[in-house]
């Protein structure tokens, strides 16, 4: 592989003060997705599904719109806040398929914020050149917007989190789904990444971080 895949991307992941809105505002609208009723023809029961899940609440519909207009300002919401959300998710039976939903949903919002000019230049650039800027853009975007430490060695991506907000919300590691979900879109997004991600280590296990490193998607001839 060449020298530019081997770049050193490490940087200092601070502590956050405040966590960025898209995160509680992925998190609330994938719980009102998968809350939401298909189209099966029981119009008549509608209102009652409306009352009795909570992602089709008011309340839901009301943070949802306060985290969009505050995720377009980019702005910051209160550490603890987020921590709430994720615990609301967790305690669904659910929750593997809301963390999922939520993490893609928030790495595409991610994505979405990239510079015009690093996108251009990832466009025109020759392949390695291309890559590099583009795991430099996802390893600035991992460390910003959701606090991980993002590697390129020569085999694989490792994303590394010493404190993540899943652990410190769900104790168990549970809601560590949510971040590997949006590490996995977020190189699918800006690498072309085709594979998964694996939760190599984890807090809840007694490990000193939670990795999750890439596992390529196999081909079948």
């Amino acid at each position: 592989m060449a020298h530019a895949d081997r770049i050193n991307l490490r940087a200092t992941v601070p502590t956050p003060v405040a966590v960025p809105a898209l995160l509680p505002l992925s998190l609330l609208e994938a719980l009102r997705n998968l809350d939401t009723p298909v189209e099966d023809g029981l119009d008549e029961l509608a209102e009652e599904i409306v009352v009795r899940r909570l992602g089709l609440s008011p309340t839901v519909a009301a943070q949802i719109q306060r985290y969009r207009a505050a995720a377009e300002k980019v702005a910051g919401v209160e550490l603890d806040e987020v921590v709430s959300v994720l615990r609301l998710v967790s305690r669904r039976p659910d929750a593997p398929l809301v963390f999922a939903d939520a993490g893609r949903r928030a790495a595409r919002y991610a994505a979405r914020s990239r510079s015009r000019s690093a996108r251009t230049l990832a466009r025109v650039s020759p392949a390695g050149v291309a890559r590099r800027v583009s795991l430099r853009s996802a390893a600035r975007l991992a460390r910003t917007v959701f606090g991980g430490e993002l590697r390129a060695p020569a085999q694989g991506t490792e994303v590394r989190m010493a404190e993540p907000l899943s652990i410190l919300a769900v104790p168990d590691g549970a809601a560590c789904a949510f971040y590997g979900s949006a590490y996995g879109e977020l190189l699918r997004c800006l690498t072309a990444f085709e594979g998964a991600m694996l939760h190599a280590s984890c807090r809840s296990r007694g490990d000193d971080a939670c990795v999750w490193q890439t596992a390529a998607a196999e081909v079948y001839e």
